[in-house]
This record gives structure tokens, C-alpha cells and sequence, in this order.
């Protein structure tokens, strides 16, 4: 083989090398925003419901009503390192004052996405049978006094489980053009993520299986799933 020819090979396996890196990159990142997504509705529900334990059951009748509903207001939050922006509820109390809910006091004073969190939520749910597994998500009884270890496990759980629900979600009609499955590392563990992607360049996460890609047995089970759950794999994409 002539020099040129060397190099030739070996601008091909780089490229190969680099459409690897890129695709693997597209994974992960699609798996992040799909838990961020998720996230920010964990935090919708998790400030609607304390704002309903304030202030009752909306348009209910209370004699000793303690705070009233004061609409939204725009705020952010951070979320995975990323400022995201958050419609908050507000709450007064009968004479006026601002009464703050105690999950955006703590969230919005630490990222609650941080990194072992994100860790925790995507290796619950890779382990199991995605929301058929999971308990509902604990009510909050009384808001006043909740520990900032409570107002953390309840962001992770909530989160986990509305990413579990996505992840259990039917298939059928849904039209792709490309299936990508990359292991993704947190700490020693190595998640499988499937990837699909439509004509118009959208991603969607629609599974997680714990185990790496020269797996074979973890491919074949992830894939399994998917069908399981209506994907048509007689469709012509690429794999």
C-alpha cells in the first residue's frame, strides 16, 4: 500500500471515528433534555399540589381559608446546570403577604437536577419495568416544615416516575427514520438509550436498559421492548 493510500484509509477511519463521537454525543443529550423535560414537569406538579394544600381544593368554599391563589408569575430556575424558565404559582395569605412555597425555596437555591440526581433517576428507571413498577408519587400532607432532604427525594421520585411513564408510552404511529442505541455512563453503571429520530430531525427517547452495547443480551431485551410497546420495526429506517 502507497503513502497516499495510507492516508486515505486513515482519513476514513478518522471520519468514522468522529460520526461515532457525534451520534454517541446526540444520544446523551437526548437522554438530558428528555429528564429535564420531565423535571420541570415534576416541579409544575410538585408546586401545584402545595399551593392546593395552602389554599384548598381550587374553587372550593372554606370558611377558614389561611391563603388564597394569587396566580403565576414568570421565574427560573436551574436545572442540569441550564437556566430553564418556570411559570411559578403564587400564593398569599388572607392579609396580603407572600407566602412562599418551600420546594422552590429549596430549588431555587440548589440545582435540584445535580448530577447524582440525574444519576439515581435514570438507573431506577432503566432497572425496572419503567412506571408498571413505580408507586405514585407521595402527597405532600403538610407544607409548612418539609426537611430539604424530603423537598430532594421528591423532585428525584416524581421525576423518575413521569420519565418512567414516557419510557412506557405506546409506539404505534410513531414514524421514524433513524434507531440509535448508545450506552451512556453514570459513575460505573452504563445505560442503554434508544434513540428515535423523525423526518424532521426530532428525537425521542424511547427506552433505557441497563448494560452496555457489546451486551448483546441488554440489546435484544431493549429492543424487545420497544416492539412490545407498538414500534414497527417493518418500517425503513436506519439502525
Amino acid at each position: 500500500m502507497n503513502k497516499s493510500a495510507k492516508r486515505t484509509d486513515g482519513k476514513k477511519a478518522d471520519g468514522g471515528g468522529q460520526l461515532w463521537l457525534r451520534l454517541s454525543a446526540m444520544v446523551r443529550e437526548a437522554l438530558y433534555d428528555t429528564v429535564m423535560v420531565t423535571g420541570l414537569a415534576c416541579v409544575d406538579e410538585v408546586l401545584e399540589a402545595e399551593r392546593a394544600a395552602l389554599c384548598g381544593a381550587r374553587y372550593a368554599h372554606q370558611a377558614e381559608r389561611q391563603a388564597l391563589r394569587a396566580g403565576h408569575v414568570p421565574s427560573s430556575l436551574v436545572l442540569g446546570g441550564r437556566r430553564v424558565a418556570v411559570s411559578r404559582p403564587r400564593v398569599r395569605s388572607v392579609e396580603g403577604r407572600e407566602l412562599k412555597l418551600p420546594s422552590w425555596r429549596e430549588w431555587s437555591a440548589r440545582d435540584p437536577l445535580e448530577a447524582r440526581a440525574m444519576e439515581q433517576m435514570v438507573l431506577g428507571v432503566s432497572t425496572r419495568r419503567y412506571a408498571r413498577s413505580l408507586e405514585p408519587v407521595p402527597q405532600t400532607v403538610q407544607v409548612r416544615g418539609i426537611s430539604k432532604s424530603a423537598v430532594s427525594e421528591r423532585f428525584v421520585y416524581g421525576t423518575e416516575r413521569k420519565l418512567g411513564e414516557l419510557l412506557s408510552r405506546d409506539l404505534h404511529g410513531l414514524k421514524l427514520v433513524a434507531l440509535m442505541i448508545d450506552g451512556v455512563h453514570f459513575g460505573e453503571h452504563v445505560v442503554l438509550a434508544a434513540v428515535g429520530v423523525d423526518e424532521r430531525g426530532g428525537k425521542h427517547v424511547l427506552g433505557l436498559r441497563e448494560g452496555a452495547t457489546e451486551n448483546a443480551a441488554a440489546v435484544k431485551a431493549l429492543l424487545a421492548d420497544l416492539v412490545e410497546r407498538g414500534l414497527g420495526m417493518c418500517q425503513e429506517f436506519r439502525v
